[in-house]
């Protein structure tokens, strides 16, 4: 389920039709009953003899379904894991981007930390993944709850590899935030802060940090337009958004819910994640430790520490405007100011006020 950040999206991505020249290929499931054993043969290019639906369970933005796979000789996986996103009565665009992932970027990545599609299509607000399953394996952490000290050392360093994979690469380029999209931006995110502010009650100093953000936005925002370490992220980084080994010692982090991708700061994941605290209480004793992790762990060579320290600074002044967008979201109004509250400390404990004032 993706509840994060909806709304703060910079990449200009090239249109993606989710369509193959294969007619089977075409077909976007929309209910379990709609797959056959001649549709999973195709795609697992392993001839299946027969299947079984045994879990459904629906969600938020999506529905997802267990299926219990009979090969007719051994080869092939005995579970997958299926993904239902929009109906022919509401359709959702977040299919096609989480699709479009999946054709486009996860061939750059590795698996683990992406979980494995065997397929991925949408068409007219529809979507479907087939991914590996996970589910004997991994587990998501309670809500509300970050994961142990060690589990999230382990998280934040498959979060680091799905960023070096493409880093200053070619889609992080292609879809780096240009001066008309900046401005564009920065029009748009006057208007909403300034919905914000009228309902907020806030304090007359968090007002004031509100117009210093908004003044300085171009400032802020404005990194994005240069060409220099920018890589794919994730837009939703929260501790749910990750499936955590049973068995540390044979299993890695997987990373989920990529409909949110963009190109922008790996710091802005990071920001989301430890310094708002991913829908938990950030852990300041610990967030040092995690960042120095995340950079030992990316290695890719001309990114200091120094470097890191500044985008996260930066990007925790972004954490500023999550409460707007939750807000407009109509999230509950204690969700929005737990938001706020967190935005607000990490600020101060980062001395984030000193770069734009």
């Amino acid at each position: 389920m993706s509840v994060g950040s909806r709304g703060e999206h910079f990449a200009s991505r090239a249109r993606f039709s989710g369509v193959t020249s294969s007619k089977l290929a075409q077909n976007v499931i929309t209910a379990p009953d709609d797959i056959t054993a001649e549709w999973l043969t195709f795609v697992l290019r392993a001839e299946v003899k027969s299947f079984d639906v045994i879990l459904s369970r629906k969600l938020a933005y999506s529905s997802v379904h267990r299926l219990k796979i009979e090969h007719q000789n051994a080869d092939g996986p005995r579970t997958l894991f299926l993904k239902l996103i929009g109906d022919k009565n509401t359709p959702d665009t977040n299919g096609y981007q989480e699709v479009e992932f999946y054709r486009r970027v996860a061939p750059r990545m590795t698996s683990p930390p992406i979980v494995k599609c065997h397929d991925a299509a949408f068409i007219d607000g529809r979507a479907h993944l087939l991914l590996e399953d996970l589910f004997e394996t991994h587990s998501q952490p309670a809500q509300k709850t970050a994961p142990t000290r060690e589990m999230s050392r382990r998280a934040v360093q498959a979060l680091a590899k799905a960023h070096a994979s493409c880093w200053n690469g070619p889609i992080a380029e292609a879809g780096r935030l240009d001066e008309l999209g900046l401005r564009k931006f920065v029009d748009d995110l006057n208007e909403g802060v300034e919905r914000f502010l009228r309902i907020a009650d806030l304090s007359a100093s968090q007002m004031r940090e509100y117009r210093r953000m908004l003044d300085a936005a171009e400032v802020i925002w404005g990194r994005l337009t240069r060409q220099d370490h920018l890589t794919v992220t994730h837009g939703d980084m929260h501790w749910w958004n990750l499936l955590l080994p049973n068995d540390p010692s044979r299993d890695s982090v997987y990373i989920l819910d990529w409909q949110l991708w963009h190109i922008d700061l790996g710091a802005r994941d990071l920001a989301f994640l430890l310094a708002l605290g991913g829908f938990a209480e950030p852990r300041p004793e610990i967030e040092e430790e995690l960042l120095r992790v995340y950079h030992e762990s990316l290695d890719v060579g001309d990114y200091s520490w120094e470097m890191l320290i500044e985008d996260y600074r930066w990007s925790a002044i972004r954490n500023l405007n999550i409460p707007a967008i939750f807000w407009s979201q109509g999230k509950h109004e204690n969700t929005w100011r737990d938001a706020l509250r967190r935005a607000f400390d990490s600020c101060e404990r980062l001395g984030c006020r000193e770069l734009i004032s």
